[in-house]
C-alpha cells in the first residue's frame, strides 16, 4: 500500500532570506581552474643553468601541459553544459484560457533538488532548491501566496562594468524576491535597490496575479524589461530565453541551438494547439529534436526493446544529462485566488519523473515524497535519478553526452518516456479535477489528500515497473 506521507520537516523549513566581466572569469570563480598555467612554466625556469637545460625540461613538463590543456578544456565544456537553462514567459494573451505561464527547463550541476516550502517572510513561498543547500537560501523557481511567480536563465553576454562582489547570487535574490514582491513594480523597485550589490547576470522571466509578465536582462547594475504583454516587443504573445540576452553582445553567450528549437517548437504550438500546460509538458519538456543536425530521435525507426542498446549523441537537447527539474507555473485569471497558481513540478529528468502539480495555498498537504527530510534526497527526486541513471549508461566523463535511446524510446513501448506520457495524462487530468475543485471552492483538504494519495500511488506504479523502489 502506498501512503502519501505527512510532511515531518515542514516545521524545520527555512524561514530565513539569503570593464564587463569575461565569461573566463566566471568559469574561473566557479571551477578556480586557470591559476596553474604560470606554475608550469615556473617550474621550468626553477634552478635552470643554460638554455639545453631549460628545453630539457618544457619537454619533461610537456605532458604535464598537455594534460593541463585537456583538463581546462574539460573545464569550460562542463561550465557550458552544466549552467545551461530553458524558458519561457506567455502571457495570458497567448493561452488558450487567459491565463499566463512561466516554464523553466533547469540545468546545474547539482543533480539533486527538493521542494522547499518558505514561511518566514513577507510571503510564503514554494520553491525548487539544491539538495546540498542546507540553509535554504538559494532558490531557482517558483511562486509565492499573492501570485507573484518568478524563473531565470544564467546569462553570459551581458556587457557591463566590472562588478568586484561575489558572482552567481541568482538563487539569493530570487528567494527574496518570493519573500517580499507581490507585483513586477515591487520586483523592479528591488532592482534599483540593489543595483550596484547584486552578483547576478540572468534573464529573469516574472509574472503577477494581475496578469503581468516579462523577461529582465540584468547584470550588477541594470536590467532591462522586456514586456510580453507589449505587442511590439512579444508579437505573439510570448519570449523565450535560454543563456543568452537579446540586449547583449551578439553571437557571445550560449544555448543557441537549444533556443533555436524551442523557437520552432514554440512557433508551431501557437499557431497548431495552442500554448498551453499540455503542450509545454508533452512537447517541450522532452524534446528529442535537434534543431542544428536536424535529428529527431523520437523519429525513424526505435530500438526493438530496452535490451537492445543504441548510444546516441545527446548534446545540445532541450533535455540534457543536466536537467534536473522541469518546473510550468500556470498563474491565475483576473479575480481567481493568486494562491492558486500552479506550479506542474517535474522535480527530476523529464526522462524519467512524472508531473505533479502544488500549491502554495496547499503546501501543507504536498506529498512529502517531494521534500528532502534530514538532508535525504526527496524520495521522487531519488526515484527519478535511478531511472535516468539507466538511460545514461557510460559512467565515463563524456558519458553524460550519450543516451541509451533504447531505454527512453523502443518499438515494444517500454521506455522511460513512453510510459511516462500515460502516466503524466493521468496526474495531470486528476490534477485539473482538483483544481477546478479549488477555484469553485468546494475542495476540502481531506478531498486533496485523497487526490493526493492517488496520484502517488501512480508513480509508485510507474517506477515499480521498472523494479524501482517509490
Amino acid at each position: 500500500m502506498v501512503n502519501v506521507r505527512k510532511n515531518p520537516g515542514l516545521k524545520a523549513c527555512d524561514k530565513t532570506l539569503t570593464s564587463k566581466p569575461e565569461q573566463r572569469v566566471r568559469v574561473r570563480s566557479r571551477f578556480g581552474a586557470c591559476s596553474c598555467l604560470p606554475a608550469i612554466f615556473l617550474v621550468a625556469l626553477q634552478n635552470t643553468g643554460c638554455v639545453r637545460s631549460f628545453f630539457l625540461r618544457i619537454l619533461l613538463l610537456k605532458g604535464m601541459f598537455m594534460r593541463f590543456v585537456y583538463s581546462l578544456c574539460c573545464t569550460l565544456l562542463l561550465a557550458a553544459h552544466l549552467f545551461a537553462c530553458t524558458t519561457a514567459v506567455i502571457s495570458g494573451k497567448a493561452t488558450r484560457d487567459g491565463r499566463p505561464i512561466l516554464w523553466k527547463q533547469r540545468d546545474t550541476g547539482t543533480l539533486e533538488n527538493k521542494l522547499v516550502y518558505h514561511t518566514g517572510g513577507t510571503y510564503v513561498f514554494l520553491g525548487v532548491h539544491d539538495l546540498d543547500d542546507t540553509a535554504n537560501a538559494e532558490m531557482f523557481m517558483g511562486s509565492n501566496a499573492v501570485g507573484l511567480s518568478i524563473i531565470n536563465t544564467a546569462s553570459y553576454n551581458l556587457d557591463y562594468q566590472k562588478y568586484k562582489g561575489k558572482m552567481d547570487e541568482e538563487g539569493i535574490l530570487m528567494k527574496r524576491v518570493l519573500a517580499e514582491c507581490a507585483t513586477l513594480a515591487d520586483f523592479e523597485a528591488l532592482l534599483k535597490e540593489t543595483a550596484g550589490k547584486r552578483g547576478v547576470e540572468a534573464n529573469f522571466g516574472v509574472v503577477d496575479a494581475r496578469g503581468s509578465a516579462a523577461y529582465y536582462e540584468t547584470d550588477p547594475f541594470t536590467f532591462k524589461k522586456f514586456d510580453v504583454n507589449d505587442p511590439m516587443i512579444a508579437p505573439n504573445g510570448y519570449l523565450l530565453r535560454t543563456n543568452f540576452s537579446a540586449s547583449g553582445i551578439p553571437e557571445k553567450g550560449q544555448g543557441y541551438i537549444r533556443y533555436q528549437t524551442e523557437s520552432d517548437l514554440f512557433q508551431w504550438g501557437f499557431l497548431g494547439e495552442g500554448l498551453t500546460v499540455d503542450f509545454i509538458l508533452y512537447k517541450a519538456t522532452a524534446c528529442l529534436r535537434h534543431s542544428l543536425t536536424g535529428a529527431d530521435l523520437s523519429g525513424g525507426v526505435l530500438p526493438e526493446s530496452a535490451e537492445t542498446a543504441r548510444i546516441v549523441s545527446f548534446a545540445d537537447f532541450i533535455p540534457r544529462y543536466s536537467t534536473t527539474a522541469s518546473m510550468i507555473i500556470q498563474g491565475v485569471a483576473s479575480g481567481e485566488d493568486p494562491s492558486l497558481t500552479t506550479l506542474w513540478t517535474v522535480l527530476g529528468s523529464p526522462l524519467t519523473t512524472p508531473v505533479l502539480p502544488v500549491w502554495v495555498k496547499y503546501a501543507e498537504q504536498v506529498p512529502s515524497q517531494l521534500y528532502a527530510v534530514q538532508g535525504r534526497p526527496s524520495v521522487l527526486n531519488d526515484a527519478s535519478l535511478k531511472l535516468k541513471s539507466r538511460c545514461f549508461p557510460l559512467k565515463v566523463p563524456e558519458g553524460k553526452n550519450y543516451l541509451d535511446l533504447a531505454k527512453a524510446m523502443n518499438r515494444q513501448g517500454t521506455g522511460t518516456l513512453q510510459r511516462l506520457k500515460g502516466v503524466d495524462q493521468g496526474l495531470v487530468l486528476e490534477g485539473r479535477r482538483l483544481l477546478d475543485a479549488m477555484r469553485s471552492g468546494t475542495a476540502t483538504v481531506p478531498e486533496i489528500g485523497k487526490s493526493y494519495h492517488m496520484m502517488i500511488k501512480q508513480i509508485a506504479e510507474y517506477y515499480g515497473s521498472y523494479g524501482v523502489q517509490f
